[in-house]
C-alpha cells in the first residue's frame, strides 16, 4: 500500500457525462512504472467501472495541443449544447 497524502488526492481533470479523466499521483506512476502525468480514465457501464490509463507521451500532447488549436472554439461552444 502507497501511504502518501498525495495519493488520496486525485486529481480530477474532466468529466464527461459517465467517464472521469483523473491524473494519478506520482507515486503511483512510479510504482507501476508510468511516466509522470499518466491518466485513468474511469467510465461507468452496465453496473461496472471500466478504466483506461492514457499515457502521457510528447507525441499526445503534440496532438492535443494541435486538436485544441484547431477545434478548441468549436468544443467549447459545444459544452454548453449538452
Amino acid at each position: 500500500m502507497i501511504n502518501s497524502a498525495n495519493s488520496q488526492n486525485l486529481r480530477t481533470l474532466a468529466v464527461e457525462k459517465n467517464t472521469w479523466v483523473l491524473e494519478l499521483p506520482d507515486e503511483i506512476c512510479a510504482k507501476e512504472g508510468f511516466a509522470p502525468g499518466t491518466l485513468a480514465s474511469l467510465t461507468i457501464k452496465d453496473g461496472a467501472i471500466l478504466g483506461t490509463f492514457i499515457p502521457r507521451t510528447d507525441e499526445a500532447n503534440a496532438a492535443a495541443k494541435d486538436f485544441i488549436a484547431r477545434h478548441g472554439d468549436f468544443m467549447t461552444e459545444m459544452a454548453d449544447v449538452d
